[in-house]
């Protein structure tokens, strides 16, 4: 079984700061989630989600054939917490990029109006459409808005996901998907010992996984699996699969002398998102918020 790690406010800050000083071509994109992860590992210690309801009856066939503990739609979410961290994150975003600016302000105004944002936080996990159509009053791009939400909800889903990982039986995390909520990893982490783990795109719980496999589709065939490497960036690389035509990014933390935050090197490492894309492959979780 393997528990995510608990980040604080000045390792992450840390970690941040030192990428920023290594790829300035980032300085823009850091500067809004550069804040905004901080922001996210302070609220955790005073995130507290209610219990989320499990199917004790189904929980032993769920995870013998292979299913997740949960849907997404299915975490809680400490709704007081979250909605002081969105007013942190509107704040944040109102000093950002164009798009970001203007739905941080939007958002930020209607809860100084008094209107119940907060009330739209539960549909960053179930995507009911609801978010869209506040976009639209609001005059505001409905992604930018719900980037918002689920940046203000994630402490509280990754909470949750920590309380049900100690759940799993050690034998069902080596799977594609994520054994707590079902979602595609977003990227990979090569340990100090070698050991392959995938991080999910959605709940961020990390779990084991096999090398030289595809995690989407399971492909072992060594001449349909390569890899993109550069001298200039060694502890990348990305796994390409020729089967299903999907790519997944993997951070060899052997390589760097900096914590290994995830998100921050999901966000910090999209230009490799692009030069995949530009050979043809796409991501699964590419529509996961980050």
């Amino acid at each position: 079984m393997s528990i995510t790690p608990v980040w604080d406010a000045a390792t992450v800050e840390q970690a941040v700061a030192q990428v920023a000083a290594i790829r300035p071509a980032y300085a823009s994109i850091l500067g809004f989630y550069g804040p905004v992860f901080a922001a996210q590992a302070g609220a955790a210690a005073h995130t507290c989600p209610a219990a989320i309801q499990v199917d004790e009856s189904a929980l032993g066939m769920r995870t013998a054939e292979g299913f997740s503990l949960i849907e997404p739609a299915a975490f809680t979410i400490d709704h007081p917490a979250a909605a002081t961290l969105l007013a942190k994150i509107c704040r944040i975003a109102a000093l950002s990029g164009e798009k970001l600016s203007g739905a941080g302000n939007a958002l930020a105004q209607a809860m100084t109006e008094g209107v119940a944002v907060d009330v739209f936080l539960d549909d960053a996990l179930d995507r009911s459409g609801r978010i869209e159509d506040l976009a639209k009053t609001m005059d505001v791009p409905a992604d930018m808005l719900s980037l918002l939400f689920y940046l203000a909800a994630k402490p509280s889903i990754e909470a949750g996901s920590r309380k049900l990982a100690a759940r799993l039986p050690t034998d069902q995390e080596r799977r594609g998907s994520c054994p707590v909520c079902g979602s595609a990893p977003i990227i990979g982490e090569l340990d100090l010992e070698g050991s392959q783990w995938l991080h999910c795109g959605f709940c961020w719980h990390r779990w084991p996984a096999k090398r030289l496999v595809c995690p989407f589709c399971s492909n072992r065939d060594s001449g349909a699996l390569e890899y993109l490497y550069s001298d200039d960036e060694p502890e990348y690389r990305v796994n390409l699969c020729g089967g299903c035509r999907r790519y997944l990014k993997v951070v060899d933390t052997r390589k760097i002398d900096r914590g290994f935050y995830p998100p921050l090197e999901q966000v910090a490492s999209l230009h490799l998102d692009l030069t995949a894309a530009e050979k043809g492959y796409s991501h699964a979780a590419a529509s996961t918020p980050s």
